[in-house]
């Protein structure tokens, strides 16, 4: 994609908004058959741990009590296509 959609920091709620749907979509579409074996409470606990997989810094805050966590700023994402009318293409 060669336009990039900025989400500002005011608009962090939108950018939640469009990341939830493509995580929901890619989980439904290509991960459903795992999902419908996996009882709800193992479904989660692996999705737990994926997200601290990515998020080192956050583990490092919960071994380290001096250690403060805060979430990262908002960056530009290239990922998710959207239209200047706000229209997102999946």
């Amino acid at each position: 994609m060669s336009e990039q959609a900025v989400f500002p920091h005011h608009d962090l709620t939108k950018e939640i908004a469009v990341l939830k749907k493509q995580l929901a979509i890619a989980l439904k579409f290509h991960h459903s058959k795992t999902i419908e074996k996996l009882p709800k409470e193992i479904a989660m606990q692996v999705m737990g741990e994926v997200w601290a997989s990515c998020h080192p810094e956050a583990e490092q805050a919960t071994h380290n009590p001096k250690t403060t966590y805060s979430a990262p700023e908002p960056v530009i994402c290239d990922d998710v296509p959207i239209s200047n009318n706000g229209t997102i293409y999946l």
